[in-house]
């Protein structure tokens, strides 16, 4: 799982969406922004059966990051998903923008290159910016 809402008490924005065939914390770009799916809600407005929350900004999010060396994250510092293999590095991934590689937030607390999850502050909505 690249992304995991980590305290759901606090306020987050989300969307509900119909995107059963993908994993939950699965990173990717629904009407041109980048989210993930957090988890399946009974929604009973509606004549849906199941809605997955896509998140799209959270200020409490784990995900799965890169190691090895050069993959120490401070706090403050930028954040990418790369493509590729599915993790968060601050080393902007080579190719394109909201292609190879999202940005996607910033980190809340330093992580060490051996470690394999950073606690950051999720934002999908600028993911193409080549920041």
């Amino acid at each position: 799982m690249a992304f995991q809402w980590a305290d759901n008490i606090i306020y987050d924005e989300l969307w509900l969406t119909n995107q059963p065939n993908l994993a939950l914390g699965t990173g990717y770009v629904q009407n041109d922004v980048f989210g993930f799916n957090l988890t399946v809600v009974d929604n009973t407005n509606d004549d849906l059966s199941d809605d997955i929350a896509f998140l799209y900004r959270g200020r409490q999010v784990k995900a799965g990051k890169k190691t090895g060396s050069g993959e120490n994250i401070e706090p403050g510092e930028r954040l990418y998903y790369d493509v590729a293999d599915g993790l968060v590095t601050p080393n902007r991934p080579a190719g394109t923008a909201g292609t190879d590689y999202y940005f996607c937030g910033w980190c809340k607390r330093a992580a060490t290159a051996a470690d394999t999850q950073v606690l950051m502050n999720f934002d999908g909505t600028r993911y193409d910016e080549a920041i």
